[in-house]
């Protein structure tokens, strides 16, 4: 479920931050939302609103008066015209009225008529951010429903270091990919979920390695949706197309020995286990220092093969734990990934296909693209190879792992 033909309602407020929104909304457009802008009065010092019109090609409402000599009622035409509220970047001030109901603008008299759940994505400097006030009314938007985007980290416009900064605009986007596709799972609550995700790089000197065409897109999508349903998402990351997005624990790793030692050590504190990194199947049997000379006359390279982690992590596992691996194949997809669910102990395997044509897939799905020709098999009901948008799949998994756990706490 993508943004598509989507009616997007952009809130910008006055952070320093509202300039990204520009390029948010031509994102927006790219992704083929229909986009319209509304500013408080902050937001209209620091980016002029004929900006935003220009982009839109919409007139852009500063204050709840704007158009009320024709006759025009914003704060009720725009929420009915909105099929998603998205408030980026919002302010500490702006997440006090939303919180306490206030109408001091009008991005929050829209607020109060809305009917759906609302995005916001905070931009603050992070003594702000964590002040006691703003971190309740944070509590009170995501108890109210809210979807309460991170914030990222890094130099802050004061020149500070910290978390607070907006999200970027390929991560926002992402999230509202994500949390579109997602039905609600209330068993997922706090539950701590352990991911691996990306490829390996397996070192033959200090200039070359092995790898695999693996982006990561998919874990990233895990991540997000797993993250959006209340769990507590640590992430073991390999080499990946993107960066890691924003919103949970993430520890960077390179080769398939680094994912042995993190995810192993890691397993036993994890209520979910998720095993969706590429990890090689063979490394390098001996590595060198420095670069090999003369590699054009190297008549082999020695390869040793690498335990299976998911085997391990399956004889691992405990009886109230669940465990989820990705199998790829690419002849008799379905037949060898149950295999490897038996054999390695999984509750839950998703089988994927990457090769473009194979399986019937289309060109377009597969390594580094958005979509993905798979299948989820649980050991009950047979499962058959279908193109997944990768948002889609990860909240497929989401409700998978939702179920599974429902079951085990009856």
């Amino acid at each position: 479920m993508g943004l598509q033909d989507k009616n997007i309602l952009l809130g910008v407020t006055g952070s320093i931050s509202a300039y990204k929104a520009c390029d948010l909304v031509q994102r927006l457009k790219d992704e083929g939302a229909h986009v319209r802008v509304i500013m408080t009065a902050s937001a209209a010092k620091l980016v002029h609103p004929n900006t935003f019109a220009a982009l839109t090609a919409s007139r852009v409402p500063v204050d709840g008066w704007s158009g009320t000599e024709s006759g025009a009622m914003d704060h009720i035409d725009l929420a009915r015209w909105a099929d998603i509220y998205l408030i980026a970047p919002c302010t500490a001030h702006t997440l006090g009225e939303l919180a306490g109901g206030l109408t001091g603008s009008l991005l929050s008299l829209i607020y109060l008529v809305y009917g759906g759940n609302v995005y916001i994505a905070p931009a603050m400097n992070s003594v702000m951010l964590n002040a006691p006030a703003v971190q309740r009314n944070l509590r009170t938007l995501r108890d109210k429903g809210d979807i309460i985007l991170p914030t990222g980290e890094g130099i802050l416009a004061c020149g500070e270091e910290g978390h607070g900064k907006l999200l970027d605009t390929a991560h926002i986007i992402a999230y509202l990919k994500t949390h579109r596709a997602l039905k609600p799972v209330p068993a997922l609550k706090d539950k701590r979920v352990l991911i691996s995700l990306g490829h390996t790089r397996e070192k033959w000197d200090d200039v070359r390695f092995l790898s695999n065409r693996s982006s990561g897109k998919t874990g990233l999508a895990l991540a997000r949706a797993f993250h959006l349903a209340g769990a507590k998402v640590q992430v073991i990351a390999g080499v990946t197309d993107e960066p890691v997005t924003p919103g949970f624990m993430a520890t960077r790793v390179e080769s398939s020995a680094d994912f042995q030692r993190e995810m192993l050590e890691r397993q036993a504190g994890s209520d979910v286990v998720i095993m969706a990194a590429a990890i090689a199947d063979f490394v390098p049997a001996q590595t060198h220092a420095g670069k090999q000379k003369d590699s054009k006359s190297l008549a082999r390279l020695d390869l040793r093969p690498f335990p299976n982690i998911l085997l391990e992590l399956g004889k691992r596992k405990t009886a109230d734990q669940i465990l989820v691996g990705f199998a790829l194949e690419t002849a008799d997809a379905i037949k060898h990934a149950e295999a490897k669910m038996q054999e390695r102990n999984c509750d839950l395997m998703v089988v994927n296909n990457p090769v473009p044509g194979g399986n019937g897939s289309a060109v377009g799905t597969g390594f580094g693209e958005a979509r993905v020709s798979a299948a989820l098999l649980n050991g009950k009901s047979g499962g058959a190879l279908a193109e997944w948008d990768k948002d889609e799949l990860a909240a497929a998994v989401v409700a998978e792992v939702g179920v599974l756990l429902s079951h085990r706490s009856i």
